[in-house]
């Protein structure tokens, strides 16, 4: 029997492969790289297929029985076979490659495991030899982790075998010599990732070279595989094995003068060495070697800018790393031939330059910084930008390989020049130099640049004098710009914003400062082509075009970084007192852009008393006015579209708050308004205003007042929040709906007042209004019909058509017949559905935007209150409003932001513990859990409301949404209404007993049984035990259906863990639970045949997990399942 070692693995399939002997060669051609009369093979004769099948068996025989290759089939362990097949016939899996390692190593038969190797190598070996990318990879693979799992094997025997199996001609001529090649490649790159080259023999390591040297001369995808394996395994090869055992087998090939054709692979090996062994190939020898006479750098460019491959990373990376340790001569040859060269055509080209550059950045590390900049000449700068911009522009999917690449490697730049001012560029003048160069080349490189916030992270690698420099370059450019280059101009103010607000420059007051007072007079004053206060006439194009955005950032930068009401109350003295000379300056009134009224500059008085004697740090209702006071009265200088009144209101509010006699103001009602109440509206009308700065102020201001406020200011904040009215109206829906219910009511008893007949008279209006409509579409109809009625051409005297239709022709009649259908289509009422697709008007849009983000914001004044005073009515009215957000804002799409706001304010609302007063009543928890239970039932969607109403219903999954949080809610309720006491005697027990009576008894109730599965996960909850014992009291036979039973065994199954723990702590719960359930079991056995099979497959899950009583339990209702239904 004869072993068929031939056989390869070629993707599941086994692939057809030759011994040296069978292979038939083409005349050979003498090949560049070799001198010398080729060698002539003799002419192999054609054999008959019987002939050539007994030669073959004859010589496998022959080689399997010789000494040195002892291999024979009986001594093969034939469970590899099966093994092999399961390779073939399958996947890459780890199982199968652990059951063939398994295999080879575990065999106790030393002759029968050596054999098995020696098969399985040989037969692995062949593989990678095969004509299939991925049968290759999968046999590598496998013969790694042969050679690293299993003991004892020699690595020599394999390259034995590589070589006589796999063998290669010296010419490398024709396919199944190149498929050989890469087979030996592979398998050498095998042996040298193993353990065991690590601590390898003399003889290992040259048999292995030989190898990977005899492939530098070849086919060029060859030679770049070989130069890749060997570069990458000189990093584990130590200096002295190098310079003994293999560099003597290199330099044969390597020590060439670039002159005498150097191919770029072989020069990049040369370079590897240098780098790797720079005490064996030095940079005079490695120079002397390339160019015996003189250097000329621009053949090695030429070489690297000539090709048309992109090759990998590496190798640009090893030629950076030469040209930057050449010093400043070298890059700057280098830069100046790689500009004479532009533009550039082919693609590998260009990636060589970039990928050369990007490597310079992060690999040089001379203290000279100079060369670095210097490389970035315009030129290069130029080509840089249009490449990164080309690959930012292309958004196609059909590119070439090449162009896929060189996209990957611009992408590689932009995080290179990134990498390189963060961790490499040490000085920081080249940093802001090159960021400059950057900037003139383009203001706003972002733009071509791919990688988001680009240049501000560059920026953030500035130290604090050059964040000044480079503040004081875009203030420059805004008067240095063309007139119409509003763009640029807004571009540069950004970019100022956020260099004034950057962490470095937070020490720098005074720099701050005078910033500020600058961005303050471009805001609110006419500003001339020298930054002074002029008149409109004579205003600068910067001034009229980014006033409105220097004004914005003035007003958002005093509140940046102010941690305490002091700090902002300090900064507005000084503004403002700037602000105040300004003012006292003749015709200054004439230079501002908004011009202040008279009621202002009477209120303007208040404000300056207000500055020439502040308010002491202590005081800090006084503090939290000032702070009002003083930043509204400088928003007012501006087009803001706040009222005079609100100041107005501060100043009052202030007097009466900080005098100890509270004076109040009376409405028109003759109810008395404290000043909190004033406060609270003023709050919400800065909210309201537009400016992320408004919502900044508020909240930092309210946390003081807060303390001073009474529950009732909750309440008109809580109003805004009302889902079912609009505060930004004077009236909200349910006043209209209430009051059209009672105009037909009145007009049904003829019942008439002065206040119905205005309303009667307002709708009287609005019907005549809808009438007249009616009317003008009516005319509008006629019109159309006339017209239709003419023909072309023609009209009667007397306005008036008719037509005689036995005259009238086929064609005539379907023109008139179109005509009438196009008449009529304006008389056909629109359905709902199509009045829901009409888009709303800008307005609409305007003020539904609005009130969304005033409500957003309204949720941080109530999430500042119930952090400053968790008592139990802010607590509750707070949960039950903001559950009541989230519940409409689920239903709408266009809301998204609020229900993600709300539920936000959510979660921290049930981590809140309430503080209760001494003896406080909780009846209000009561009365707020049945509220939110009543809030929280899902209501059927009524089709005729959606239509007429317009509004989106809920979703199935916003409805869970909104279920699970009532559940959260509720269970958040009972936690605190219990608190630490027994949860038996909480005044919240009742209710839960009542409600679970209620939902044991009724098909539908407000409350589900997964209300008290949110219980269960309560964290610090005590009543876990009893609320169980209470479920248990439930399996009744002949007080609960059986459908109910079942979902209580649910429950109670799924949180058994929690049950057993609460459990421990209570004993006297425990037993009374085991009490309900021997109970229960007793009633399942007097009726057995009022149980369901899935009643009792949950109740024996429960009964599972117990101790020996419920073992006993447990065999009953088996025996009880195990009988028929």
């Amino acid at each position: 029997m004869k072993i068929k070692a031939a056989k390869n693995l070629t993707n599941g399939v086994a692939g057809k492969t030759k011994d040296k002997a069978e292979r038939k060669r083409p005349k050979p051609v003498k090949s560049e790289d070799d001198g010398g009369e080729p060698e002539h093979p003799a002419k192999i004769a054609k054999l008959s297929k019987e002939k050539k099948n007994k030669e073959e068996e004859s010589e496998l025989e022959k080689e399997n029985n010789t000494p040195n290759n002892g291999l024979k089939l009986s001594d093969i362990n034939k469970a590899v076979f099966p093994v092999f097949k399961r390779l073939q016939n399958s996947t890459l899996s780890q199982k199968t490659i652990n059951s063939l390692v398994v295999l080879l190593r575990d065999d106790t038969n030393d002759q029968q495991r050596t054999a098995t190797c020696c098969y399985v190598l040989k037969r692995l070996i062949r593989s990678t030899g095969a004509d299939d990318l991925e049968a290759v990879a999968l046999s590598s693979s496998y013969i790694l982790c042969i050679l690293s799992a299993v003991p004892g094997l020699d690595a020599m025997e394999v390259l034995n075998i590589l070589k006589r199996d796999l063998a290669v001609g010296s010419q490398q001529k024709g396919k199944e010599d190149s498929l050989a090649a890469v087979g030996q490649l592979v398998t050498a790159v095998c042996i040298l990732q193993t353990p065991q080259f690590a601590e390898a023999s003399p003889k290992l390591v040259t048999a292995v070279y030989e190898i990977l040297a005899a492939h530098l001369k070849g086919r060029e995808y060859l030679v770049s595989m070989c130069v890749d394996i060997l570069v990458e395994s000189f990093k584990q090869l130590p200096v002295a094995t190098f310079e003994e055992y293999v560099w003597p087998l290199l330099k044969p090939q390597l020590d060439k003068p670039l002159s005498s054709g150097l191919k770029l692979n072989t020069c990049d090996l040369l370079l590897s060495v240098h780098l790797t062994y720079p005490s064996i190939l030095g940079r005079g020898e490695l120079l002397a070697s390339l160019w015996p006479k003189k250097p000329q750098f621009g053949q090695l460019f030429e070489l690297y800018l000539a090709g048309s491959i992109i090759h990998n990373d590496g190798v640009y990376a090893r030629l950076a790393k030469f040209l930057a340790a050449g010093g400043k001569e070298l890059l700057s040859s280098w830069q100046n031939f790689a500009d004479s060269k532009q533009p550039l055509k082919l693609n590998a080209a260009k990636a060589c330059v970039l990928q050369v550059l990007a490597n310079i950045l992060l690999n040089y590390k001379e203290k000279d910084e100079q060369p670095i900049l210097d490389l970035f000449t315009p030129t290069c700068l130029k080509f840089v930008l249009q490449e990164l911009s080309s690959v930012k522009s292309d958004r196609s999917e059909a590119r070439k390989p090449s162009q896929k690449e060189l996209r990957e490697i611009c992408f590689k730049f932009e995080g290179s020049l990134v990498i390189s001012y963060e961790k490499q560029l040490q000085n920081g003048d080249i940093k802001m130099q090159l960021l400059l160069k950057f900037l003139e080349q383009r203001l706003q490189f972002d733009s071509l640049i791919s990688m988001p916030r680009f240049t501000q992270q560059l920026i953030n690698q500035l130290d604090a004098a050059d964040l000044q420099k480079l503040y004081d370059h875009y203030s420059n450019l805004l008067g240095t710009l063309d007139d119409e280059d509003r763009v640029s101009r807004e571009h540069c103010l950004n970019q100022m914003h956020f260099i004034m607000q950057h962490t470095k420059l937070d020490q720098e007051t005074k720099w701050r400062q005078k910033q500020l007072r600058l961005l303050m007079l471009a805001g609110l004053f006419h500003l001339d082509a020298s930054h002074e206060p002029c008149l409109p006439s004579q205003a600068s194009s910067f001034s009229r075009q980014c006033s409105a955005r220097c004004e914005e950032i003035f007003l958002g930068s005093l509140l940046h970084e102010c941690s305490s009401l002091t700090e902002l109350c300090q900064l507005l003295q000084k503004h403002l007192g700037y602000l105040n000379k300004q003012l006292t300056k003749p015709e200054t009134e004439n230079k501002l852009r908004s011009p202040r009224e008279d009621a202002l500059q009477k209120a303007w008085k208040q404000v300056d008393k207000l500055l020439t004697k502040p308010t002491e740090d202590t005081d800090i209702v006084g503090q939290t006015f000032e702070a009002l006071i003083l930043f509204v009265s400088l928003a007012l200088c501006t087009k803001s579209p706040l009222p005079v009144s609100v100041l107005e209101d501060l100043i009052i509010c202030r007097k009466n708050a900080l005098e100890k006699g509270k004076k109040k103001k009376k409405t028109d009602d003759g109810e008395e308004l404290q000043w909190q109440d004033v406060l609270t509206d003023v709050l919400l009308q800065l909210l309201l205003q537009t400016g992320h700065y408004w919502r900044e102020l508020v909240n930092l201001v309210a946390i003081p007042l807060i303390p001073h406020l009474e529950h009732g200011n909750l309440e008109q904040i809580l109003q805004v929040l009302n889902m079912n009215m609009n505060p930004l109206s004077k009236k909200d829906e349910a006043e209209e709906d209430s009051d059209e219910e009672m105009e037909e009511e009145q007009e049904a008893e003829a019942d008439s007042s002065d206040e119905s007949d205005e309303e009667d008279e307002e709708e009287d209006e609005e019907e005549d209004e809808d009438d007249d409509d009616e009317e003008s579409r009516l005319d509008q109809i006629r019109e159309r019909v006339r017209l239709a009625l003419i023909d072309n051409g023609e009209d009667d005297e007397d306005d008036a058509s008719s037509v005689d239709w036995n005259d009238v022709s086929e064609e005539k009649g379907q023109r008139i017949n179109a005509a009438l259908e196009n008449a009529f289509q304006l008389a056909r009422p629109k359905s709902a559905k199509l009045q829901a697709k009409q888009l709303p008007t800008k307005s609409e849009r305007i003020d539904s935007t609005s009130l969304l983000h005033f409500r957003i914001r309204a949720l941080d004044l109530v999430e500042l209150y119930a952090n400053e005073k968790p008592t139990q009515a802010v607590i509750l009215d707070a949960l039950i409003c903001v559950f009541q957000v989230y519940r409409h804002s689920c239903a709408d799409t266009k809301l998204q932001s609020l229900r993600e706001a709300s539920t936000k304010l959510l979660k921290k609302l049930l981590t809140k513990n309430i503080v209760f007063e001494p003896n406080q009543d909780k009846t209000p928890i009561l009365e707020d859990i049945e509220q939110l239970l009543a809030v929280g039932e899902e209501e059927q969607p009524d089709e005729e409301k959606q239509e007429t109403s317009g509004k989106q219903q809920p979703t199935r999954k916003a409805k869970g949404e909104v279920t699970v949080w009532r559940n959260k809610c509720f269970a958040y309720l009972v936690v605190q209404a219990s608190g630490t006491d027994n949860p038996k005697d909480s005044v919240v027990w009742p209710l839960l007993v009542k409600l679970l009576d209620l939902w044991v008894a009724n098909r539908r109730t407000t409350l589900s049984l997964v209300s008290f599965e949110a219980l269960f996960q309560a964290d610090n909850w005590r009543g876990v035990a009893p609320l169980a014992v209470l479920l248990a009291s439930h399996l009744n036979v002949k007080k609960t259906r059986s459908f109910r039973r079942a979902q209580i065994l649910n429950l109670l199954g799924e949180q058994f863990r929690r049950l057993e723990a609460g459990f421990k702590d209570n004993s006297a719960s425990s037993k009374e639970f085991e009490k309900q359930l021997v109970s229960y079991v007793t009633q399942l056995e007097a009726e057995s045949g009022s149980s369901s099979p899935k009643e009792l497959k949950l109740l024996q899950k429960i009964l599972a997990q117990g101790g020996k009583k419920r073992a006993q339990l447990l065999e009953k209702v088996q025996v009880l399942a195990k009988k028929p239904q």
